[in-house]
């Protein structure tokens, strides 16, 4: 049996019982440390009630000539008397002579002898003038007093302030259940919102699983979009340029099954016409010759398509097993210029190149790149070529212009696709092994129309990842 795990359940689920959890530890953390909180914070304002009580009621402590206590007035505030009320709060006093003689007091309440002896003892144990804080503990309840020695025109005497703690537990548990009724409310609502809160985080997940459903099942023309700036407004962006990839990819695929299938088909067909034709003797003497020649041609001819499908399949495939090596691009281009100049003699050719220009590089695939733009710039250009080749931080820049008529526009977004060619074009396939070359060393080819004529600009890092 499989343990239960978070991470297996629903994401609105996972964050509703997280929260719970939080909010439930939380809830709990509060509930045993608010009371206890609250009891010191009552117990140490309690002390201080007591001692500003016992100096302001020490102000009125009078004795007539048989030393007996006159009465006091209440010398409390009648704010504080009536915030105390409502919590059945009260001070307790009690005047002890000095050899523990009970010489009055007042109380809202009997208290025991054995109480006041205990309250004497504890008050007569600290002689100085200052004031005692202390508690006394009983098994009916235990008290709280603070303390000190008087004295009445030399008449010494113990003023004592008590009050039971039991009343400290009735206000705590009063204001600990108000706290924990307005808690458990928050709580509730709070995990109404979590509810809330969890489906509106994982609803458009959910869309978007649905409309990955649809990618998969090759349905593109859907839209990924959602109004929001979020991660998951973000993501769906990323969804969304993921399918336009994938649906640019696909009508490639579909465009790339339909060329192909062209250019394999008429050497094919021009091979069986002619062969065919010679089985048959249809073609005889010269007609005979001519027919091998052009089955020769064709041949050749389906051998080169072939032989550049199988070179570009393995660029963009093991991208991984190139030979790299120190390549100086400067070098290549004079090299270059020498082999190609011949194919259009009438085309001078332009070098804007440093002395040395060197990069981390597959040289024979790099080579092979370059021929293949060179050779397409030659096929359009009427009498310039430029080359121009620079250092840009960490990347090598080359772009090759001539003075040939502009490309096409609608051409442009496909011009390095697979069997995407122009009116003069030949097979299709140069433009894109220069592309898979360049992006397999980590570099990037761009074509545009310039005032001058169309250009090429390639990109190329000058170390190699390794």
């Amino acid at each position: 049996m499989n343990r239960f795990r978070l991470k297996h359940l629903p994401l609105s689920r996972q964050i509703l019982i997280l929260f719970m959890i939080l909010t439930s530890i939380l809830g709990l953390g509060l509930g045993i440390g608010y009371p206890f909180a609250v009891k010191q914070y009552l117990v140490s304002n309690t002390y201080a009630l007591l001692e500003d009580e016992l100096i302001s009621l020490s102000e009125h402590i009078t004795f007539n000539e048989n030393r007996e206590l006159l009465p006091v007035p209440a010398a409390a505030p009648y704010f504080l008397q009536l915030l105390l009320s409502r919590y059945e709060y009260s001070f307790n006093m009690i005047v002890f002579s000095e050899n523990g003689s009970y010489l009055g007091g007042r109380s809202n309440e009997r208290i025991s002898p054995q109480d006041s002896i205990a309250l004497y003892r504890q008050a007569a144990s600290h002689p100085s003038e200052s004031i005692l804080h202390g508690s006394l503990d009983r098994s009916h309840g235990n008290f709280l007093f603070v303390s000190k020695k008087m004295d009445y025109h030399g008449f010494p005497y113990y003023l004592v302030l008590f009050s039971r703690e039991q009343e400290l537990n009735q206000i705590n548990w009063i204001l600990t259940r108000q706290f924990l009724i307005i808690f458990s409310l928050l709580l509730v609502v709070s995990w109404l919102i979590a509810v809330w809160f969890s489906g509106y985080l994982s609803k458009p997940l959910r869309v978007l699983e649905e409309l990955c459903k649809k990618i998969a099942r090759r349905q593109f023309d859907i839209s990924l979009t959602m109004d929001r700036n979020d991660e998951i407004g973000q993501l769906a962006k990323s969804f969304d340029s993921m399918k336009n990839q994938l649906k640019d990819y696909d009508e490639s695929q579909r465009h790339f099954i339909q060329n192909i299938s062209h250019e394999l088909k008429t050497p094919i067909m021009a091979i069986q016409g002619y062969t065919q034709g010679l089985i048959e003797g249809v073609f005889q003497g010269p007609q005979a010759e001519k027919g091998l020649e052009v089955i020769m041609e064709e041949s050749k001819r389906l051998e080169k398509v072939v032989g550049q499908l199988l070179y570009i399949t393995k660029i963009e495939s093991v991208a991984q097993m190139m030979q790299v090596g120190r390549v100086d691009v400067s070098e290549m281009f004079r090299l270059l210029k020498q082999r190609l100049s011949v194919l259009s003699p009438d085309v001078e050719w332009e070098l804007f190149l440093p002395e040395t220009l060197v990069v981390e590089a597959d040289g024979e695939q790099l080579s092979t790149a370059f021929v293949n733009i060179l050779e397409n710039q030659l096929r359009y250009a009427k009498s310039r070529l430029t080359i121009t080749g620079k250092q840009e931080r960490e990347h090598v820049v080359v772009t090759i212009c001539n003075d040939g008529p502009p490309i096409e526009e609608s051409l442009l977004p496909q011009l390095f696709q697979r069997f995407r060619k122009g009116k003069s074009g030949k097979h299709g396939l140069g433009l894109a092994i220069s592309r898979a070359v360049f992006e397999a060393h980590g570099g990037t080819i761009v074509a545009s129309n310039l005032p001058d004529g169309p250009c090429f600009t390639m990109t190329i890092p000058r170390k190699a990842k390794r």
